[in-house]
């Protein structure tokens, strides 16, 4: 990724003869995909000349890709753009997630978010990898009805879980030992 940028999207493939390619949007946050916008696609700064909704995804034209023979080198490109101002929002960019702890509603630590796991757009939400303490790692659904940001004394922000299904923080799951075995009970090693 670009210094300073964020992904909003990624060309997933070329969309017909006229240079639409079809994008899978990486980003929550509305007018990303402007006509006459510049963004970066694969470092470049590029254009949009126009865009539109199409089965799930969106169709873009970038300027000065007139059509598929031109649009085919862009499969699987990142589309970045400078972050856009989410101060009066709910919304959070994963770089900002990345390092914030995670604790239950009453206040026990849980490990803090070490990366962000991707989902098909049809799952509706994406999974946070949370590293506990000793090095093991748990998935947390980034969904609101599990999840919320709450906020210390000091100004620091860190993600609460609240509400959870039984079995996803509570250590219910089998512990797999390095030798194979598997233990019941402990904390969840690992749990995908």
């Amino acid at each position: 990724m670009s210094e300073g940028l964020v992904a909003i999207g990624r060309v997933i493939k070329p969309h017909g003869i006229r240079g639409e390619v079809s994008v899978l949007v990486l980003s929550e946050v509305e007018g990303r995909f402007e006509p006459g916008d510049t963004v970066q696609l694969g470092g470049v700064a590029t254009t949009i000349a126009s865009s539109r909704p199409h089965q799930g995804r969106l169709l873009v034209r970038f300027e000065g890709i007139a059509d598929r023979t031109a649009a085919e080198p862009l499969r699987g490109r990142l589309i970045e753009a400078p972050p856009a101002d989410l101060d009066d929002t709910e919304n959070y960019y994963v770089h900002e997630l990345i390092g914030m702890a995670v604790v239950t509603a009453d206040g026990d630590h849980l490990g803090e978010v070490s990366d962000h796991v991707e989902l098909p757009a049809a799952a509706g939400y994406d999974l946070l990898e949370v590293t506990r303490d000793d090095g093991t790692t748990w998935l947390l659904p980034a969904v609101d009805e599990y999840v919320e940001v709450g906020e210390l004394p000091d100004g620091t922000e860190l993600l609460v879980v609240v509400d959870p299904p039984e079995g996803l923080v509570s250590g219910e799951a089998a512990v797999v030992r390095s030798e194979g075995e598997v233990a019941p009970g402990g904390p969840e090693a690992g749990a995908t």
